[in-house]
C-alpha cells in the first residue's frame, strides 16, 4: 500500500513521462486510459491519463472527476495531479476534481521542472528565464497559455487564500504551512523541490501534490533512495566547459581541483577527497574536476605551474589524469556510489588502470557514442561506468549520463 503512487494526468506524454520516473527506480507502474479502470493492477502504481489537455474547463472538470471518482484513495502513498510543467492546460479545473474526490489537508502546486529549465520565480512559471505568457506557448494552436502566475491559476477555482513561498524563503526555511491549505511554489533546482517535499511531509497532513515530472521524481527520490553518482572530469574541451555548468545549474556538487596550487605543492588532494566524500554521504550526486576544466584562465594558470617544474602541457594532462584516478580510488573505498560518470578516452583509462581493471563489460548505449559499461576486475569490479569523449554530446549529456547509472537495470 504505502509503496504505490496515483498520478492523473491530462495527456498520454505527460503521462508516460511522469510514470517513467517511477519505474526507472523499480517500480511496478502501468498507464490506463479514464474509460478502462477496470482493468487497473491493484498491485501495481498507476497513471490514469484523462486526455483532457484540449478540451474546456467544464468538460475537464467532469472526465476528471469521474475518473477518480471510484479509486480507493487509500492505497496509495502519493497522489500527483500531475499538469505540464509549462502549465498548458486546464489546471485548476482539474485540480478542483481531484481535490473534490481526495479531501486532501494540504495542496502544494510546485510545477517546475528543472532538468528543462521549466522554472517557477516570483510566482510565476518560466521556460528558459521568460515568462511562459512571452513565449510562443501562448499561441499553442490548441492549448494557448493565457496565465502563467501559478496563484492566479488556482484562484480560478478557489475562493480560499493561497499563500506563495519565494525562493528565498523555501532556501531559508523562513515559511510554515499552517493558516492555509493551498501552497505555491518558487523553485528552479531539483534542491528546491526537494525542499518542497521534505517540508510537505514534515506536516504530517494528507497531501495532494500538483506538478510535473520534476516533483514526481523528486518524491520518487526520497522514498526509493537510490545511491548517489560521481561524476570525474578532467577534459578541457569548450562541451565539457558547458556540459559542467548545465550540473552546476542544475544543482550537481561540483568540486574543483586547483590543478595549478597542486602542481607547486602549495595544496594537497586529501581536502578535496574529504569534500567528496562528505557531499556523496549526503547523496548527493558529486562531480570531481580538475579546475581547468571549469575555467579556461586555469589551463594558462596549469600549464605556467608545469613548467616551473620541468612539465610540458602533455605531463601536465597526465599528473592529472593520474590525480584524479588515485583520488577516486580513495573516495570509493569510503562511499557507496551507484556508479562513475568519466569524461575523456585518456581519464576514464587512467582510472581503471588505477584501480588494477581487467577490462569492462557493455552493458548498454544510453545516447549515441557514449556507452554504459560494468568494470571487470581490480578496486571497481562490478561498478557501472558511463565514459563519454571530451568534446562530444549536448549541454545535457552529462546530467543525463549520471542520471542513466541510477537507474535499476
Amino acid at each position: 500500500m504505502k509503496d504505490r503512487y496515483l498520478i492523473i494526468a491530462d495527456d498520454f506524454t505527460g503521462a508516460n513521462d511522469t510514470g517513467v520516473q517511477l519505474r526507472r527506480r523499480g517500480l511496478s507502474t502501468n498507464v490506463y486510459f479514464s474509460n478502462v479502470k477496470s482493468m487497473m493492477n491493484p498491485n501495481s502504481s498507476i497513471v490514469i491519463d484523462t486526455e483532457t489537455r484540449n478540451t474546456d474547463p467544464d468538460t475537464a472538470y467532469s472526465i476528471v472527476k469521474q475518473s477518480v471518482s471510484n479509486i480507493d484513495f487509500a492505497k496509495y502513498r502519493y497522489v500527483i495531479k500531475k499538469v505540464d510543467s509549462t502549465i498548458r492546460g486546464n489546471i485548476a479545473a482539474e485540480v478542483k476534481a481531484v481535490d473534490e474526490e481526495y479531501k486532501p489537508e494540504l495542496i502544494i502546486f510546485a510545477p517546475a521542472l528543472p532538468d528543462l529549465d521549466r522554472t517557477t520565480e516570483s510566482g510565476v512559471q518560466k521556460l528558459k528565464g521568460i515568462n511562459i505568457c512571452n513565449t510562443e506557448l501562448a499561441k499553442d494552436p490548441k492549448s494557448p497559455v493565457k496565465e502563467d502566475n501559478l496563484e492566479r491559476i488556482l484562484k480560478k477555482v478557489y475562493e480560499e487564500y493561497v499563500i506563495h513561498v519565494s525562493l528565498d524563503e523555501l532556501r531559508n526555511g523562513s515559511f510554515n504551512m499552517d493558516g492555509a491549505r493551498l501552497f505555491t511554489f518558487d523553485a528552479v533546482t531539483n534542491v528546491d523541490l526537494e525542499r518542497i517535499i521534505e517540508a510537505a511531509n514534515a506536516t504530517g497532513k494528507k497531501i495532494l501534490w500538483i506538478g510535473s515530472a520534476g516533483i514526481a521524481d523528486r518524491i520518487v527520490e526520497t522514498e526509493v533512495k537510490t545511491l548517489p553518482v560521481l561524476g570525474v572530469v578532467a577534459s578541457v574541451s569548450s562541451t565539457t566547459n558547458q556540459q559542467i555548468k548545465y550540473c552546476e545549474n542544475a544543482g550537481y556538487k561540483l568540486i574543483q581541483i586547483q590543478v595549478h596550487d597542486v602542481l607547486l605543492k602549495e595544496a594537497g588532494t586529501s581536502q578535496y577527497v574529504q569534500e567528496v566524500i562528505k557531499s556523496l554521504h549526503k547523496g548527493q550526486d558529486t562531480i570531481l574536476l580538475a579546475n581547468t576544466s571549469y575555467d579556461r584562465e586555469e589551463l594558462y594558470k596549469s600549464v605556467e605551474a608545469g613548467e616551473k617544474i620541468g612539465m610540458n602541457i602533455s605531463q601536465v594532462g597526465d599528473y592529472i589524469r593520474k590525480l584524479l584516478g588515485e583520488m577516486t580510488k580513495e573516495i570509493i573505498s569510503q562511499a557507496k556510489i551507484s556508479g562513475i560518470f568519466v569524461t575523456g578516452g585518456d581519464t576514464a583509462l587512467g582510472l581503471l588502470t588505477c584501480m588494477e581493471a581487467e577490462g569492462s563489460k557493455i552493458l548498454s548505449e544510453i545516447l549515441v557514442g557514449v556507452p554504459l559499461i560494468k568494470v571487470v576486475g581490480g578496486y571497481m569490479d562490478g561498478i557501472k561506468v558511463v565514459t563519454k569523449a571530451g568534446a562530444f554530446g549536448k549541454e545535457d549529456t552529462i546530467a543525463f549520463a549520471m542520471r542513466k547509472i541510477k537507474e535499476k537495470n
